[in-house]
């Protein structure tokens, strides 16, 4: 099969279904693309396993853009969050949820290293 353009926001798929959504989200962890947005949302799917996505390069790559400019990631929720809280000087608030083992804990862990950095 050919491969299909991946779409790094939901929200940009030309036929939006179930399927395609799946089919998206497949495709995008078989690269290892554990994130993917729907517009402002991110979804993350756990590899159950470290991938070296979450260093300095990639604290420095996400420090004061602009959600949707750069590849779907923690730190760029974390740094849009941030971002706000200083702009507009109330505080932020970042929901992730998820069923248990689904890596809430870590996602948490990345979210406050990228905030400390």
């Amino acid at each position: 099969q050919p491969q299909q353009k991946d779409y790094d926001d939901l929200c940009g798929l030309p036929d939006l279904n179930e399927r395609t959504l799946l089919e998206n989200l497949r495709n995008r962890f078989k690269q290892e693309k554990i994130y993917t947005y729907v517009g402002s949302i991110l979804i993350v799917i756990n590899p159950f396993k470290f991938l070296p996505i979450y260093n300095p390069k990639y604290v420095k790559m996400y420090d004061n853009h602009q959600l949707g400019k750069l590849e779907p990631h923690i730190y760029a929720v974390a740094d849009v969050a941030y971002h706000a809280m200083l702009q507009r000087k109330k505080n932020q608030c970042i929901v992730i949820s998820g069923e248990s083992g689904s890596g809430k804990t870590q996602s948490t862990n990345f979210l406050i290293h990228h905030l400390t950095a």
